[in-house]
């Protein structure tokens, strides 16, 4: 049984356990789950000694407070992983801005640190707004967020196509799962290399392919 005290959780929260509790009378569940009626602070903390146990405040607001009869160090280690295990949970989102008129060298820092940022299980959300004139080239925009799906889709997914929404136009990803994501923009020098002549290569195409389709016209 633990001396009269408080636990301090990394939330700033304070449970009080035994003679630390001030109330004078408490409602008592016993350390089979059962609720023991509205006993005076006394019998209870009585009750809990005679079982070697502690009495723990869990809901000091309610009228009367709640307290349970159970072993308070099985009780804080609990407190704790559940706290750990919510961290863990907690998907972390990190934000990435573009520009409509991007350069490709540019472009390619862009997928490096989202594929980083996802590779670690981080969400990433491209935001690329469009200033004065540049609103009447969302075609322009679209594509660009149209080419991050493919170009990011071994390591996250999208749930929605992106959309305009005033001048902004924003595309979240979330990264697959740990054994589906690969690794392409962050790879050793020699293999980044080879990616990037590769882009530089279709990119050539697709403006050699425009120019075409323009004379032709």
């Amino acid at each position: 049984m633990h001396p009269s005290s408080r636990f301090h959780s990394n939330k700033k929260t304070f449970v009080r356990i035994n003679n630390a509790i001030r109330a004078k009378e408490v409602l008592v569940i016993d350390s089979t789950g059962k609720s023991l009626g509205v006993l005076p602070i006394q019998e209870a903390q009585q009750r809990a000694q005679q079982q070697g146990l502690d009495l723990v405040e869990v809901s000091p607001h309610a009228h009367p407070p709640v307290c349970k009869i159970l072993d308070y160090g099985k009780f804080k280690y609990s407190l704790s992983k559940k706290e750990k295990d919510s961290k863990k949970g907690a998907t972390k989102l990190k934000e990435i801005q573009l520009h409509v008129n991007i350069n490709e060298h540019d472009f390619l820092i862009k997928l490096k640190q989202a594929e980083a940022f996802m590779a670690k299980g981080m969400k990433v959300k491209f935001n690329l707004f469009l200033r004065g004139r540049e609103i009447t080239h969302q075609d322009l925009a679209l594509n660009l967020m149209n080419r991050l799906i493919k170009e990011l889709a071994h390591v996250g997914q999208t749930d929605q196509e992106p959309k305009l929404a005033g001048r902004n136009i924003s595309l979240t990803f979330t990264p697959l799962p740990a054994n589906k994501r690969l690794l392409k923009y962050n790879l050793p020098e020699t293999e980044t290399t080879r990616i990037r002549e590769e882009n530089r290569e279709k990119q050539k195409e697709k403006e050699n392919t425009s120019k075409e389709g323009n004379k032709d016209a």
